[in-house]
């Protein structure tokens, strides 16, 4: 189940990323690597779920190795997942050991407003807080034996979940928008799953 959960989490960071393919065109080498070394930080920084000062990253011609601590296996993958979704990485080497008890206090000050919107309006901040709840929604859904979480969509827009795809079942519908609705900070669910029994 855990590889099931690493590879829907990169499949939903992986394709949101695309919005950073502009920035880092006209990088070649060390220049490349430090950009990319910028975004991952930047990532972890304005993520909730992560503490940037209990990851160390380092990158070297597109491969980035990721050292340190995190809470739980969960974030273990987050992590993992929003570094692949970084254009221009090549592979992540993750390393990150476990450790519930060494997490710091999480600093609560958050970067000012990222002056970059993206053609859905977004900033780059709440891009990355939208992929963070997609990503929950999805780990919940594929955790779950009374659901197919392969088979759902999972959208986020400022708090709000969309789910689109198909289920067996009514039950199946309720149960997906029910998890929804109880992950993080999810404020409404637009339930939009089909029930196909074939």
């Amino acid at each position: 189940m855990k590889n099931f959960t690493k590879v829907a989490l990169f499949g939903i960071v992986f394709l949101g990323s695309q919005v950073f393919a502009a920035d880092n065109d006209s990088y070649e080498g060390t220049m490349k690597d430090a950009w990319i070394h910028g975004k991952i930080e930047t990532v972890f920084a304005l993520n909730r779920h992560l503490n940037p000062f209990s990851i160390d990253t380092d990158v070297e011609n597109g491969i980035v190795t990721l050292n340190g601590t995190v809470e739980s296996e969960i974030d273990r993958d987050l992590a993992e997942a929003l570094t692949h979704g970084i254009v221009g990485v090549v592979d992540v080497r993750n390393e990150l050991m476990v450790e519930p008890a060494a997490r710091d206090q999480r600093s609560e000050q958050r970067a000012d407003e990222n002056d970059q919107n993206y053609d859905d309006g977004r900033n780059f901040a709440a891009w990355v807080d939208d992929a963070t709840t997609t990503a929950a929604v999805k780990s919940i859904f594929l955790a779950n034996g009374h659901i197919d979480g392969l088979q759902i969509d999972v959208d986020t827009r400022g708090d709000v979940v969309t789910l689109s795809g198909r289920v067996d079942t009514q039950q199946q519908k309720d149960l997906a928008e029910e998890l929804a609705r109880t992950t993080g900070d999810v404020a409404d669910v637009r339930n939009n799953l089909v029930v196909d029994p074939s």
